[in-house]
């Protein structure tokens, strides 16, 4: 099966297009699932201990042949070897990263304000976030294909497992879980993993009915002969804030009532392309 993998530089086209910048492959993970490539984006600066714990895992081959054991339908998929379930591994846990300090040099490209769960949404770098201006703040919201690590109860106790947002924004969960990273590639592979029965909450107890993780890498690793380009949208770009724009004051014909002009973050189309 093909692997797909970021190149460093995008071709010289697309260096042109202010609306697109490439991933660094170093920052980026492609994890091989039955039905293709999902090309996963890290994010150091919300949750650098969390990135740097799966980074290690993953270079160690520990998600290579893991399942997808908790998939409800319109939530979350939830993989890896079943630590948030209480299964007992060697792996240490990684203290909370659930938000961050505010820093002026943040690039935070406003969406709407104020928000249902926070004073103000926005995109940093391309992921979806959300700020507290009052009080210094700033975090990553959950927006369909954010990826997370599962944890326990104890707000400490994330270690290997990890979760996909698959259906509507569960934002209740901002600020509780360590947001990690975003799918930039490969959704619809995503949606094609294999949902657990609703009376289990949608646990899947025979391994042989789980969607397989057939292995993930860090995409630096990969060969270069393997390596595609894939350039994601440029949330800080002008194109970027009049796309905002558009989206928040709908002007077509189409319709007959207008809508009011507010625009939920989470309904922001941001995934990227092959060049």
């Amino acid at each position: 099966m093909t692997l797909i993998v970021l190149a460093a530089h995008a071709c010289e086209a697309a260096a042109n297009d202010t609306e697109w910048r490439p991933l660094d492959p170093e920052n980026a993970a492609v994890m091989q699932l039955e039905d293709g490539p999902v090309i996963i984006e890290f994010n150091a600066v919300f949750a650098p201990d969390t990135v740097a714990q799966f980074k290690r895992l993953v270079r160690a081959g520990f998600y290579d042949g893991q399942g997808f054991y908790r998939v409800i339908d319109g939530f979350v998929a939830q993989g890896g070897d079943g630590s948030d379930m209480g299964v007992a591994n060697e792996e240490p846990t990684i203290k909370g990263e659930f938000e961050r300090a505010w820093s002026d040099d943040i690039a935070f490209e406003s969406v709407q304000k104020p928000d249902l769960f926070a004073p103000e949404t926005g995109f940093i770098d391309g992921f979806p976030s959300a700020r507290d201006l009052a009080n210094g703040r700033v975090w990553l919201t959950h927006c369909p294909g954010t990826v997370a690590m599962a944890r326990l109860d104890d707000a400490d106790s994330s270690s290997t497992d990890f979760y996909i947002v698959i259906g509507q924004a569960p934002r209740y969960l901002d600020r509780n879980l360590s947001i990690f990273g975003r799918v930039v590639w490969g959704m619809d592979v995503v949606q094609r993993i294999r949902r657990g029965p609703s009376s289990s909450g949608g646990m899947i107890a025979d391994p042989d009915k789980r969607s397989v993780i057939g292995s993930v890498t860090i995409a630096s690793d990969l060969p270069e002969d393997e390596r595609l380009s894939i350039l994601v949208v440029d949330t800080n770009s002008e194109q970027f804030k009049r796309t905002l724009d558009s989206r928040r004051n709908r002007s077509a014909d189409f319709f007959v009532s207008k809508p009011p002009p507010v625009l939920d973050v989470c309904q922001v189309p941001n995934q990227g392309r092959i060049e």
